[in-house]
């Protein structure tokens, strides 16, 4: 697999740049766009065709993709369609560069999954521009999905508190009667004490989940609560 041609380097400082990748076959064209790109403030790998592109792209964790349409041997629709078939790749934004200004080459690149569509030359400001509004809306669609995956998961751990805290609050006080009739033997009330301690361990990450679960969801009513903790236990 080659090597991509070049990457601009950035001091520690500068890490959170965002990160593009060139697929460009031209190496002056790839370097001078490279170029114009790290004075907007990005952190650009250039790769000098379609295969290290795709390596580079699986391999490397980045904010957005340039892809030239016209590259020997795998061209840039190619590319585009093999990056949207790949899980790591399927998410980041693609901005194709072509020297075609006709609508099917365009339309083609949106069909393969290109996220925006640029006719060369292409103003460096405008990349830039581009490139940021594209980063930022995968950002705050990333951020969404997590949300929402947050407050499924936190409606579940709920909903499966809520189910185990009142059989949990019922074993709890049918082991401290047990445990208060007379005549019990040593080792059974070992046992009980034994198993009481377990259930007050569940009983903990009952709470635990409960907590987090509250992050995401307004707290209970007092009516739906079961309050585990007796007097004087923690």
């Amino acid at each position: 697999m080659p090597d991509p041609i070049a990457s601009s380097s950035a001091p520690a400082s500068q890490v959170s740049q965002p990160h593009v990748l060139l697929v460009e076959d031209q190496e002056r064209a790839a370097h001078g766009l490279q170029e114009l790109l790290a004075l907007q403030g990005f952190r650009v790998t250039c790769a000098p065709d379609g295969p290290s592109g795709l390596h580079t792209a699986r391999s490397a964790h980045l904010d957005a993709i340039v892809l030239d349409v016209r590259l020997p041997g795998m061209d840039g629709f190619a590319v585009c369609r093999a990056l949207r078939e790949h899980e790591a790749t399927r998410h980041i934004p693609i901005v194709m560069l072509t020297g075609l200004g006709d609508t099917p080459s365009k339309l083609q690149g949106f069909e393969t999954g290109a996220d925006d569509y640029l006719v060369k030359p292409v103003p460096a400001r405008e990349l830039a521009a581009r490139l940021r509004r594209l980063i930022a809306t995968r950002a705050e669609e990333s951020t969404r999905l997590h949300d929402q995956r947050l407050r499924v998961i936190t409606e579940i751990a709920a909903a499966v508190c809520e189910e185990i805290s009142a059989p949990l609050a019922a074993a709890l006080g049918t082991l401290d009667l047990a445990m208060l009739r007379p005549g019990i033997p040593p080792d059974v009330r070992r046992d009980l004490s034994q198993c009481r301690t377990h259930l007050w361990e569940v009983a903990s990450t009952v709470a635990e989940l409960t907590d987090a679960g509250a992050l995401a969801m307004s707290p209970p009513s007092p009516d739906r609560m079961v309050h585990l903790a007796p007097e004087g236990h923690a």
